[in-house]
C-alpha cells in the first residue's frame, strides 16, 4: 500500500515518467474531495493520477472541525436527504477506519427558559438516530454533566442529552485514502501546480486533454488524460459558458469561513464534546475532546478575503468564540493567552446562481454537493467531509467511459486491505487504528517505544512520515503529518534540533536548508496557527 513515489529518492525518479503514461483520468486538488476521488476511480480500475498545488491536505481539509457528522442543524432545518446520507456515511467510516474515525459522545446541555428544551431535542434525536439505524442518544443527570465537563455552567441545568457523532483527525484521513488508492494503483504527488489544460480534439468527438504541470522539484511536464476532474473546494474557478457576463457561472461558490481554538485540558477539561448554543444568535457550536486537547469552534461567516491570500481568523470570531466560552465556562475563565493554537478554514458552499448572499445568513445554506460539466471537464464542489466517498461515487458514476481493464464487482471497500492482525499484538492499538498494515513496517524501521512529550504521537512517527509520507517541508511535518505545531504554545520550538537530526537524516537538508525550513515554517505558524493579538 506504501507509495514509492512518496519518498524523496522515489519522487524524483517518478516525476520523470509520469509524461509517459496515458492517463485516464487526472484530479485537481489534493483534499479529501480528491482523495475519494482517487480512490473511487482506482478501486474500479481507472488509471488516475492526483495534482495539488500545495500539501495535501493543506486547505480545509486539514482546518476543520474534525467533526464526522450528521449534522443536527440541517436536520432541524428540514435538510432530511442530507443528514440520512450524513449520517449513514458517518457509521460506514466508523465501520471502515475504526479509531481513526471514531464515534464521540456529545452533551447537549438544557437550561431553564433557554433553547433547547430536553422534550424536543430529544425528539430530533430519536429521529436522527434512525437514520443510523442505532439507538445513540440518552438523557443524563447535571452530576454525569459535572463529571463530564466539569468548568461547564450549572446555574439553571436540569439535566442533558447525550448522543454520538464521530471525529478524526481530517488532515490524516486525507492521507490515509490516499494511501488506500495507492494500493489499487493511483498515483498522488503534492507541490505540482497545474498551469494550463488544453482540450484535444479529434475529429467531431473528444480526443483527451494536455496538461502542463509545475512540479516545485521538476521541470515542466506536459500529461494527457482521457477526463480532468476538479476538486478544489473553495477554491473552484470554472470557465464560464459566456466568459463576458459574470453571472454565468453554472454554481455559485459562497466561501464561508470557520475559525476554531485549542485549549489544553488543564485548562478545559472535556470527557465528552459539549453543544454549545451562542448566546447571541443562537448558532450551534460545540466543545471537543481532541488528541488530548480541547477543540472549541466554530465561526460562521462570509470569507470575502481573496482565495490566494492566508485565511486568518478575525477579531470579531476570536470576540465571538470567547463569548461563548466564557458564557458556558465561566469558571475556566480562559482568555487568548490559554489558547495553544487556532486555525481557520473555508467551507466550499454553493448558493444557486444569480443569488444575494446577503439575503441569507451562511449557516441557512445547504451543504449538499453539485457536479457540472464545463468544456468536457468535471467539477465536484461543496458537499461535508462526512460524505465525501458519496460524492466521489457520484461523480466517478459520470465518466462517459470505462476504465481498460475494470475491477469486478464488489469494488474493494475503503480499509478493506488494512485489517491484518498477525503481528499487532505488540504494538499500541491507536497505531494500529491509525496506519492499517502500515504499522507492522513502521515498527519495523523504528520501534515504537518512547513519546513525543506532551502529545500523543511516538517518535517512530516521526522517522515514519519523513522516509515516507510524501515530507515536502517542515510545516508537512508538524502541521498535518502530524499536529506537533497545534500542540505546543511554541509550535515546537523546543523540538529544533532534533528535528533537523531527522531532516539531515531522511531529507538530505545541509544546515542551510533547515534553517530556511524552520524560517518558512515558523512565518507559516505564526501568521495563521498562533492566537493574534488584536490589541
Amino acid at each position: 500500500m506504501l507509495p514509492e513515489h512518496w519518498s524523496v529518492k522515489g519522487r524524483a525518479e517518478t516525476l520523470h515518467h509520469l509524461a509517459d503514461k496515458e492517463w485516464d483520468i487526472i484530479i485537481i486538488g489534493g483534499g479529501i474531495s480528491g482523495a475519494g476521488l482517487l480512490f473511487e476511480a482506482s478501486r474500479r480500475g481507472y488509471r488516475a493520477l492526483l495534482l495539488e498545488k500545495n500539501d495535501f491536505a493543506s486547505g480545509s481539509s486539514s482546518q476543520s472541525s474534525k467533526l464526522v457528522h450528521g449534522g443536527i442543524r440541517y436536520l432541524a432545518t428540514g435538510q432530511l436527504s442530507l443528514t440520512r446520507n450524513a449520517v449513514q456515511a458517518r457509521e460506514h467510516l466508523c465501520q471502515q477506519l475504526p479509531g481513526l474515525v471514531e464515534h464521540l459522545p456529545l452533551v447537549m446541555p438544557h437550561y431553564r427558559n433557554h433553547l433547547p428544551g430536553r422534550f424536543k431535542f430529544r425528539a430530533l434525536m430519536w429521529l436522527y438516530d434512525l437514520l443510523a439505524g442505532k439507538k445513540y442518544h440518552k438523557g443524563l443527570s447535571v452530576a454525569d454533566i459535572q463529571k463530564a465537563a466539569p468548568s461547564l455552567r450549572s446555574q439553571q441545568c436540569y439535566g442533558a442529552t447525550q448522543f454520538k457523532d464521530a471525529i478524526t483527525d481530517d488532515a490524516r484521513l486525507t492521507l490515509r485514502v490516499l494511501l488506500e488508492a495507492a494500493h489499487y494503483g493511483g498515483k498522488a504527488f503534492n507541490y505540482c501546480k497545474v498551469d494550463r489544460i488544453q482540450l484535444l480534439e479529434s475529429g467531431n468527438q473528444s480526443g483527451g486533454f494536455q496538461i502542463d504541470i509545475s512540479p516545485e522539484d521538476h521541470p515542466m511536464l506536459s500529461l494527457s488524460a482521457r477526463q480532468v476532474i476538479h476538486a478544489t473546494g473553495a477554491w473552484t474557478q470554472s470557465p464560464r459558458a459566456h466568459p463576458s457576463d459574470p453571472h454565468d457561472d453554472p454554481v455559485k461558490i459562497r466561501p464561508l469561513r470557520g475559525s476554531h481554538l485549542l485549549f489544553s485540558q488543564k485548562r478545559l477539561p472535556l470527557e465528552k464534546g459539549v453543544c454549545l448554543v451562542h448566546p447571541d444568535d443562537s448558532r450551534l457550536m460545540f466543545a471537543l475532546p481532541w488528541l488530548g486537547h480541547s477543540l472549541v469552534g466554530t465561526t460562521d461567516l462570509d470569507h470575502k478575503e481573496h482565495m490566494d491570500d492566508p485565511i486568518q481568523m478575525q477579531q470579531q470570531e476570536q470576540d465571538y468564540l470567547f463569548k461563548a466560552l466564557n458564557h458556558y465556562f465561566p469558571a475556566s475563565k480562559l482568555t487568548p493567552k490559554d489558547c495553544l493554537s487556532v486555525w481557520s478554514g473555508v467551507r466550499p458552499v454553493l448558493s444557486e446562481p444569480g443569488s444575494n448572499p446577503e439575503h441569507k445568513a451562511p449557516s441557512d445554506e445547504h451543504r449538499e454537493h453539485k457536479l457540472w460539466w464545463q468544456d468536457g471537464q468535471l467539477y465536484l464542489c461543496g458537499g461535508k467531509l462526512t460524505t465525501f466517498q458519496k460524492m466521489a461515487e457520484d461523480a466517478i458514476d459520470q465518466l462517459p467511459f470505462s476504465p481498460q481493464t475494470p475491477v469486478a464487482k464488489p469494488w474493494p471497500d475503503l480499509g478493506a486491505n488494512s485489517h491484518n492482525q498477525g503481528e499487532f499484538l505488540l504494538i499500541p492499538e491507536t497505531l494500529h487504528q491509525m496506519y492499517g498494515a502500515d504499522v507492522l513496517p513502521l515498527n519495523k524501521m523504528i520501534p515504537v517505544e518512547q513519546k513525543v512529550a506532551a502529545t500523543p504521537y511516538y517518535k517512530a512517527e516521526l522517522h515514519w512520515a519523513l522516509a515516507h509520507l510524501a515530507v515536502k517541508h517542515l510545516d508537512d511535518l508538524l502541521l498535518r503529518r502530524t499536529r506537533i505545531g497545534l500542540l505546543y504554545a511554541d509550535g515546537g520550538t523546543s523540538m529544533k534540533d532534533e528535528l533537523k537530526t531527522l531532516c539531515q537524516k531522511y531529507m538530505q537538508w545541509d544546515d542551510t536548508t533547515f534553517e530556511d525550513e524552520w524560517l518558512r515554517y515558523q512565518q507559516i505558524y505564526r501568521s495563521l496557527y498562533q492566537q493574534p493579538d488584536y490589541k
